[in-house]
């Protein structure tokens, strides 16, 4: 459990309130879950009250992440609360009540103005959630604008993930915005906020597919006596349990050094360590359910393919490890000193890492 103790336990009773379909692939999201957090104020959490949400700080917002990925529950909530909201709020655009989704443009948008208004065209790629947002929330160069899905101009190539979550292409075509404004946040602040999160997501769902595996292994029986009897099963359990509560420390770290300026990198080190073990846990998890855990109907694989499939949401393992390294070498640090943990202290702070 990543977060405040309370909050946690007030958002997973309202999801088993309503129940969670963790049939998978999945064909939308858990529309009753996300209406009933939506009413119950959660997916305002972390955004500020005089910004038009319901307050709180950003680790606020990560326990509702951890309670939900941990319960199975599909919502868009990362996307929605974590990212496009609360982008929305600091850029001073009121998204009126509607299910937004962040939509990351870079250089390849481009911004007209006409006698309609300001229009965009470009692509915007692997879009999570498109289908279900009713605004995007769009973010490129130095801009933030809000475009209405159902807007003349914008076309969806839908896709999927493995979890069955809409991961659209965005095509638009002298699309007209809502509104168009200078974002105070840039690119990689963002990418920073939803590296953490999906990592506290992931961390969530490996600490289930624990807890699922083990009661599996105490009550499945073969040969007389219960998996859990048996040597090789204890080892595979007792390493899933120690890849996950190697990701758990490392999530945990980052959630708790949230506001401190130089946080890139402990979020860099939480999304490597969550995604390098991510394979490990679910491959474990299904050898020692068997045939059983790769059914449809099975939650086990809510879970599993969760982890692979936000195993490179907003970069894997490898793109933390490259940008945790140039970090390090550009502030010439040794890189001997980092293996022998010797202390040192960085000699600059991440651009915006403070507004987490």
């Amino acid at each position: 459990m990543t977060g405040d103790a309370e909050l946690h336990a007030a958002v997973t009773a309202v999801i088993e309130r309503v129940g969670v379909d963790t049939t998978t692939p999945a064909t939308t999201i858990d529309t009753g879950v996300w209406t009933a957090l939506t009413d119950a104020g959660f997916t305002g959490v972390g955004i500020g009250e005089d910004l038009g949400g319901a307050g709180g700080q950003f680790t606020d917002a990560l326990t509702v992440v951890s309670a939900a990925a941990g319960s199975g529950a599909l919502t868009p909530f990362i996307e929605h609360t974590v990212l496009a909201a609360w982008l929305a709020a600091r850029s001073g655009l009121d998204l009126g009540g509607r299910t937004a989704t962040l939509a990351l443009g870079g250089e390849g948008i481009t911004a007209r103005a006409t006698a309609q208004g300001w229009t965009l065209d470009g692509l915007l790629p692997g879009v999570v959630h498109a289908c279900e947002a009713d605004v995007l929330v769009v973010h490129f160069a130095s801009s933030v604008a809000l475009v209405s899905r159902t807007t003349p101009g914008l076309t969806l190539y839908h896709g999927t993930d493995l979890l069955g979550a809409s991961v659209d292409d965005v095509a638009l075509d002298t699309v007209v915005v809502e509104h168009l404004t200078d974002s105070p946040i840039d690119s990689e602040e963002l990418r920073l906020r939803g590296a953490v999160a999906y990592a506290v997501a992931m961390s969530a769902c490996a600490d289930t597919i624990i807890e699922t595996t083990v009661r599996h292994a105490s009550q499945r029986t073969q040969f007389g006596r219960p998996l859990s009897g048996f040597q090789a099963i204890q080892q595979r359990l007792a390493s899933m349990a120690a890849s996950a509560a190697h990701s758990r420390a490392a999530v945990e770290h980052a959630v708790e050094m949230a506001g401190n300026p130089d946080h890139a990198g402990t979020i860099a080190a939480a999304k490597i360590v969550v995604s390098s073990t991510a394979r490990e846990v679910a491959a474990a998890a299904h050898q020692i359910h068997g045939a059983i855990g790769f059914t449809s109907e099975h939650h086990l694989g809510r879970f599993t393919m969760a982890l692979l499939a936000w195993r490179d949401r907003h970069g894997d393992e490898k793109y933390w490890s490259q940008v945790l390294a140039g970090r390090e070498l550009e502030d010439g640090i040794d890189p001997w000193d980092l293996v022998v943990d010797a202390d040192h202290t960085p000699s600059r702070a991440t651009p915006g890492a403070a507004n987490l």
